[in-house]
C-alpha cells in the first residue's frame, strides 16, 4: 500500500487530497467518489493555472460529448472573466477544413499540457501500483494533430505512432464517470508502464515511462459547444 501520509509525487508530508483528474474536469452534478491520491500543497494547488488552461483545451475540442459541454460552460465564463486568457489560449486560432468540415485550429502549449498529463500519470501509477514512480513521464496526445500538417497539409511524421499507441491492448481500469475520464494501462518490457487516457470520449492521450521526443503539435477545435 502507498505511504499515505506522504505526497503521491514527491517526498513531502500529504496535507489534502488531489483528485485524479483534478475536479474542474467534472461537472457538477458528476463529482462523488472521484479518485484522490494524498498530496502536499505545492503539488495539488502550485499548477491550477495549468489545469485551468488544459481543461479549457480538452473541453472545447472537436467530437467531444455532453460532459464537455456541461464544462464549456464554466469555461466560456474562465473566458468571459479573462478576455487575456481567451486571448492567450486561441492567439493562433485559424481556419481550417477537416473530414469537408470548416473548423478551428490552434497551438496548444504543449508544456503546461505535458504537466497536467504527467501528474495525472505520476498519482494514476501511485493509487495503481502503491508505491511513487520515480522517473518522468513522456507524453504523446495522438488527438492533437500535427501543426504542419493542419495548418499547411504537409504528411504527418507522427501517424505511425498515433496507430502504435492506438493499437495496444490495455487494461481498463474502474472509473466512476467514463463519459468524463477513463484510462487503460499496458505493462510493458523491462518495466514500462503505458498508460492511455481518454477524456470527454474524444481526446486521447498516452503517457509513458520511457521515450523519446516529439515534434510541435496543434490542437483540432470546433466552437460549437
Amino acid at each position: 500500500m502507498p505511504v499515505v501520509n506522504e505526497c503521491y509525487m514527491c517526498d513531502a508530508t500529504a496535507t489534502s487530497e488531489e483528485h485524479v483528474p483534478p475536479e474542474c474536469f467534472f461537472p457538477k452534478d458528476s463529482r462523488t467518489s472521484l479518485i484522490k491520491v494524498p498530496s502536499c500543497a505545492e503539488h495539488n494547488e502550485a499548477n491550477s493555472k495549468d489545469v485551468e488552461y488544459v481543461r479549457n483545451v480538452i473541453s472545447t475540442q472537436r467530437g467531444t460529448n455532453e460532459a464537455a459541454a456541461k464544462i464549456f460552460e464554466t469555461t466560456k465564463r474562465s473566458f468571459d472573466h479573462s478576455p487575456r486568457l481567451a486571448a492567450r489560449t486561441f492567439r493562433t486560432l485559424t481556419s481550417v477544413m477537416i473530414d469537408g468540415e470548416e473548423t478551428g485550429a490552434y497551438r496548444v502549449d504543449l508544456p503546461r499540457h505535458r504537466r497536467v498529463m504527467a501528474a495525472i500519470a505520476y498519482a494514476l501509477y501511485f493509487l495503481d501500483y502503491g508505491k511513487k514512480h520515480r522517473g518522468d513521464w513522456h507524453i504523446f496526445t495522438p488527438s492533437f494533430g500535427y501543426a504542419q500538417s493542419v495548418e499547411g497539409g504537409e504528411p504527418d511524421p507522427w501517424e505511425t505512432l498515433r496507430r502504435y499507441a492506438e493499437s495496444g491492448h490495455y487494461k481498463s481500469m474502474p472509473v466512476r464517470y467514463p463519459e468524463v475520464f477513463k484510462y487503460g494501462s499496458i505493462e510493458a518490457e523491462q518495466g514500462q508502464i503505458i498508460y492511455r487516457f481518454e477524456f470527454y470520449e474524444s481526446v486521447v492521450v498516452s503517457a509513458w515511462t520511457h521515450f523519446t521526443t516529439f515534434a510541435p503539435l496543434a490542437s483540432i477545435w470546433m466552437p460549437t459547444h
